[in-house]
């Protein structure tokens, strides 16, 4: 298992509920045919990740973060290229944490022993019903990881419950800016409170530099100076992800991690036949380096 360097730019395509409703609809389950399409459709995305390595100054910051269920080949194929490899274990497209493999996740990550371990909460402190449940989950999965010698990162989402979006009045944006801060930094707690201590926590971006200082300063308060933070895209725009980059505060920052707003367009103009194969590749390639580019300027 290989350490990580201490920028980390992560090309994470692990999505799987939000993959097969893009490119095959609403489907119970999935035939071999439509299987095969997804982890396909995985491999140009990881083949545009390799074309993109040439390109950066230093790859080894470069990393990806993919599912077992359809990227198996290319986790293989990623630790023989000694590429960093971050793991999910959580259930796709789940509101309350659960893992994907029930009690067997520890079988799982012991037999591909990824980098990193990654687990997705969404977690808002105001759900206290189903807070306590996630707690207890991903307190298992924290110990599991620091007992075994694993890299543990917990990617945080805080959607808004009804009555915080009427608060916003009705508008997402305003939510982000107003009220996500506060409710970030009491998921924060609540996580320290329960005995979770990440390695690395991917955080969403913030509409203001004093919203990340606090955050950053909840997170690596006291002794917990060593504690990586990445910030994620959430799937915007590129125009939408540059201005996040711009406000954060990168020299305290350790990276990002953004997946569709790199992959996605390329690779829906590559389903409809818009562009070619290599095109596509290309494409996905390119918005990577991009991206890593206007972090490091």
């Amino acid at each position: 298992m290989l350490g990580y360097p201490k920028n980390l730019y992560i090309l994470p395509f692990d999505h799987r509920s939000s993959f097969i409703k893009t490119f095959i609809g609403a489907v119970k389950e999935l035939d071999g045919q439509q299987k095969k399409l997804i982890s396909d459709y995985k491999k140009i995305i990881f083949e545009g990740f390799l074309m993109s390595l040439g390109y950066v100054k230093n790859p080894v910051e470069s990393a990806i973060m993919v599912d077992e269920d359809f990227g198996l080949e290319i986790i293989k194929l990623a630790k023989k290229k000694n590429i960093i490899i971050c793991l999910p274990v959580e259930k796709s497209g789940q509101n309350n944490f659960a893992f994907q493999y029930g009690h067997d996740f520890s079988q799982h990550i012991q037999a591909l022993k990824p980098d990193i371990v990654k687990a997705l909460v969404r977690y808002n402190p105001a759900d206290k019903k189903i807070n306590q449940g996630q707690l207890e989950k991903i307190k298992e999965l924290d110990s599991w990881c620091k007992d075994n010698s694993y890299k543990f990162m917990v990617e945080s989402l805080v959607p808004p419950t009804p009555g915080q979006l009427k608060r916003a009045r009705g508008r997402r944006e305003v939510y982000d800016e107003k009220i996500r801060p506060a409710l970030t930094l009491r998921m924060i707690n609540e996580f320290h409170q329960a005995g979770i201590e990440p390695d690395i926590w991917k955080i969403e971006a913030f509409e203001h530099e004093d919203a990340w200082s606090e955050t950053i300063d909840a997170i690596c308060d006291g002794e917990r100076s060593a504690v990586a933070i990445i910030m994620l895209g959430r799937g915007e725009s590129f125009a939408k992800v540059k201005t996040w980059m711009s406000l954060a505060p990168r020299h305290q920052l350790n990276g990002f991690a953004v997946g569709r707003t790199i992959f996605l367009r390329p690779l829906v103009d590559f389903h409809q036949k818009r562009i070619s194969k290599k095109e596509c590749m290309t494409e996905i390639a390119k918005n990577y380096i991009e991206l890593i580019r206007y972090w490091e300027k």
